[in-house]
């Protein structure tokens, strides 16, 4: 019988977390590149879009709607992912709660003279940028697994 360590099976899974992790970043671009050419809200005038929400989400803050900011955190949460594991799984996890807050939020205001559109109900594309979220704070979860076992390792 073979005399295997818990040390050795640890590494031998780092291949495997990276992969996964990987896959989640992948799967993670793809499905936000897709949410960006989808209806994100339903709404009673027209379809909103992706794009749309990408270029003028910022703006959201001026009405206490803090959701489109969850893009640049987790983008930021993966630039830093490979010094500071731990960090980016926080910013990922708070990207995810902002993105959350997306459910609240029933309309849009449009124009300068306080008008708004109603959100009838939300698209595919939200639901696909929101698994997106999901992915991201995975593939951040199986990198820091991986560092890990690699560290063992050594």
């Amino acid at each position: 019988m073979n005399n295997v360590t818990v040390d050795q099976l640890g590494t031998n899974r780092v291949p495997l977390l990276t992969l996964s992790m990987n896959l989640f970043i992948f799967m993670g671009l793809a499905c936000f590149t897709l949410s960006l050419f989808m209806p994100v809200f339903l709404t009673s005038a027209e379809n909103i879009y992706g794009y749309w929400v990408l270029a003028t989400g910022w703006l959201g803050m001026i009405f206490i709607q803090f959701a489109w900011y969850a893009n640049p955190l987790n983008l930021l949460a993966l630039l830093i992912a490979r010094d500071n594991p731990r960090i980016a799984i926080l910013l990922s996890m708070l990207a995810l709660v902002l993105a959350s807050g997306t459910v609240i939020f029933h309309e849009i205001p449009v124009g300068l003279n306080h008008e708004k559109i109603f959100i009838k109900e939300y698209g595919l594309g939200f639901y696909i940028w929101y698994i997106a979220q999901v992915f991201f704070l995975l593939s951040l979860f199986f990198g820091y697994l991986s560092y890990r076992f690699s560290y063992k390792k050594s």
